[in-house]
């Protein structure tokens, strides 16, 4: 007796009708968390709603749930969202002669103010998603950070540049340990700023943006280039 054909093994055109239902579903997904980023510039996240974000991106309130199962869980596509974005600007940092672009600013000081100068701007622009991101890592303690942590090394590597453009200016022992510290410090001052925008400890002190970046920039300088025993 023959055996019975499988009706569904030979359906090339419903394979490629999923094709276009897979991509929409994903430029969706896309244009949903594009309008989340969008709308936390002007609104903190436990402000904004499934609604808000629905009309932001032009689509109907119900199919956000077919991608989402609640407002929460923006928040973890979202950590990946930014991920790509930080992944790709190392990417393209990798690729550049960092301690040419350095030396040719002229100095240790003038190189350093450059590099506070474009910390402080990416976390102050970026900063509405830190919050978010801020406010996913205290949902979930237990996400793991390992990808996260290899990336927060990798940001790290830049500055070696700067030990490289500046070797008979800088007086570190240890640049690896330096380049570290460097990172660590960057990334203490500059993300406070970018997660309490309102911050009273700026205010208190009268630290506006400009004499943020230069007292920051002294101190880093200083750093690097007291004498050593």
């Amino acid at each position: 007796m023959p055996k019975p054909s499988n009706p569904t093994a030979h359906r090339p055109s419903q394979r490629l009708a999923q094709r276009p239902r897979q991509e929409r579903a994903i430029r969706t997904r896309r244009k949903l968390i594009e309008a989340l980023e969008r709308l936390l510039r002007t609104a903190e996240f436990e402000m904004v709603s499934v609604q808000d974000i629905a009309r932001e991106a032009g689509v109907a309130v119900g199919s956000v749930y077919s991608h989402f199962k609640d407002k929460n869980a923006f928040l973890e596509a979202l950590l990946v969202f930014w991920r790509e974005q930080v992944e790709a600007h190392l990417d393209l940092a990798e690729t550049q002669d960092t301690g040419a672009a350095l030396a040719a600013m002229g100095s240790l000081r003038a190189a350093l103010f450059e590099a506070v100068k474009s910390v402080h701007q990416q976390t102050r622009e970026n900063g509405h998603i830190l919050r978010a991101v801020y406010t996913y890592t205290r949902l979930n303690p237990d996400m793991g950070d390992a990808d996260w942590q290899a990336l927060v090394v990798r940001s790290f590597k830049p500055i070696g540049g700067l030990f490289t453009a500046f070797a008979e200016e800088i007086t570190v022992t240890h640049p690896d340990l330096a380049a570290r510290m460097l990172g660590f410090f960057f990334n203490t001052i500059f993300i406070r700023s970018a997660l309490m925008p309102q911050d009273t400890l700026l205010e208190a002190a009268q630290l506006d943006d400009d004499t943020l970046i230069r007292e920051a920039t002294e101190m880093v300088y200083a750093y690097l280039t007291r004498p050593r025993n």
